[in-house]
Order: structure tokens, then C-alpha cells, then sequence
């Protein structure tokens, strides 16, 4: 695989973190997959590439290129749906940062993940993962254990989707009002993304290394605006559709509640 140019992304990592936050709604999604084309995951991975456009925009960095992440997958047969078994693998994608409009954006992310499901390379990376047996939460940490079994330059970023409950849970009779997921960073990858869903909400969470990463606030916020102006134009496109589907330079703002 062709290694990508380089980039302030990669390097030689500390043992501090920085972990930034973005929100969204997966109503909000779903009424941008239904306007234009493609699916949840691909709506999620278009506004990612937007927030790493303004990432390495505000570093002066060139923009005219893709920024490539390594994505978990699942590859159960229809029976193991569901089931805590070690059939996760991990794609190599290409994030279109080099393309300014976010509706050609999503297309672009829409037609490349297409292209991986007709290759195969899901199915042909189930090596790269051995688990014996996790829980939804470990999934946070999978790109990290994939990506350490492959060639260091060939990855930028990890950008990893964990489906969560869909109703409101509670803990000693407090509502959970939110949930935010981390994941772990290695090798010389210096910025990760995860992604958890939770009782109609999308949250986002960005991990940075300490010394090498101090910005991760702008993707953040730029992963914010990527889906504002995706709904935006979602929105002069017809109405939003009913249900909710399950997810397969900063701002002030207010701080992420735990519990009510």
C-alpha cells in the first residue's frame, strides 16, 4: 500500500493524552444519508475528514491531499451477529480532506467505501486481529491492536465506530445523560477518533498526544461544522426521515454532563 505523504500526524509519540469531545444527533445523520447517498458510517467518516481539512489547514499544512485512517469492521457471518467473538477486522480508507465541498465530501467517502466492500480487504485483514473475546467497550481499542500489526507509515489515524444502546440507561436511579468514548493511541499515530452512540445521540472523542497534539480542539470543532453544513444542505434537500438508525479555531461551549 502506498504510504501517504507526510504529515504532523505521525511521529514519535509521549506517554501523556489530550482527549477534546464533538457532538451530533443520528436523527441529524440520518437525515444527510437520506438527502444524498451512502450510509451512517459514511456520513460519520465525511465529517471527520472535514475536521481533519481544518486540523491541518490551522497548522499550515497542505490541504490538496487525503489523510488515510484504518477503520475497524466487523466481518461476522449474518449468524454471529451480536455475538462477542473475535470476527473484527480493519479497512484502510482514505479520508478526502483535499475535497472543500462536504456534499462531494460524502460522496467521495460513499463511493471508496463501496469500492473496499467489493475488494474484500475486510475479509482479507482478519489476520491483523486475534481476540479470544471482548465487550462493546473494548472495540474503542481495536484500531489501536490493528494498527500496531501493520506497517506504521501506511496509517495516520484511527477512526473507530462503536454502536451504542439506543434507550436511556440509568445507575443507581440517575439517568445517563451521555456517553463519551476514548481510544488509546500507538506506534507513531498521534491523533485517534472514536465514535459511540447512545440513546439518539452521536458523540465523538478525540484522543491526542500531549506534546504533539495540542490543537485537537479545531478538529473537533471542525467535525462539528462538517455535519452542520451537511445538515444544512440536507436540509433544502425534502424533510427528515422518521426513526433513528443505529451507528454501525475552538469555541467556548459547555462541559460534558455525566449524569443527571
Amino acid at each position: 500500500m502506498k504510504p501517504p505523504p507526510r504529515s504532523s500526524l505521525n511521529g514519535p509519540i509521549g506517554p501523556h493524552r489530550r482527549w477534546d469531545w464533538a457532538r451530533s444527533d443520528l436523527s441529524d445523520v440520518k437525515r444527510i444519508r437520506s438527502a444524498f447517498a451512502g450510509t451512517v458510517n459514511d456520513v460519520v467518516l465525511a465529517a471527520i475528514a472535514g475536521g481533519f481539512r481544518e486540523l491541518l489547514a490551522s497548522r499550515g499544512e497542505p490541504t490538496d491531499r487525503d489523510v488515510r485512517t484504518l477503520v475497524p469492521v466487523s466481518v461476522r457471518a449474518p449468524e454471529e451477529q451480536g455475538a462477542y467473538n473475535n470476527r473484527v477486522s480493519a479497512i484502510f480508507a482514505d479520508l478526502p480532506v483535499c475535497i472543500e465541498d462536504p456534499v462531494e465530501r460524502l460522496l467521495a467517502v460513499h463511493e471508496q467505501r463501496e469500492e473496499l466492500k467489493q475488494s474484500h480487504s475486510a475479509v482479507a485483514g482478519d489476520v491483523l486481529v486475534g481476540l479470544s473475546g471482548f465487550a462493546p467497550a473494548m472495540l474503542l481499542s481495536l484500531g489501536l491492536r490493528a494498527g500496531t500489526r501493520v506497517p506504521q507509515r501506511s496509517v495516520q489515524t484511527v477512526t473507530t465506530n462503536v454502536p451504542g444502546p439506543q434507550k436511556t440507561l440509568y445507575a443507581v436511579g440517575r439517568r445517563m445523560l451521555e456517553c463519551f468514548p476514548y481510544v488509546p493511541l500507538g506506534g507513531h499515530v498521534r491523533v485517534g477518533v472514536a465514535i459511540f452512540s447512545y440513546d439518539g445521540g452521536l458523540r465523538f472523542g478525540v484522543t491526542g498526544d500531549w506534546d504533539n497534539a495540542p490543537d485537537i480542539g479545531v478538529l473537533c470543532r471542525g467535525i462539528e461544522r462538517s455535519m452542520a453544513e451537511l445538515l444544512e444542505l440536507a436540509g433544502a434537500e425534502g424533510p427528515a426521515p422518521a426513526g433513528v438508525d443505529e451507528v454501525t479555531a475552538d469555541e467556548p461551549r459547555e462541559p460534558a454532563p455525566t449524569a443527571e
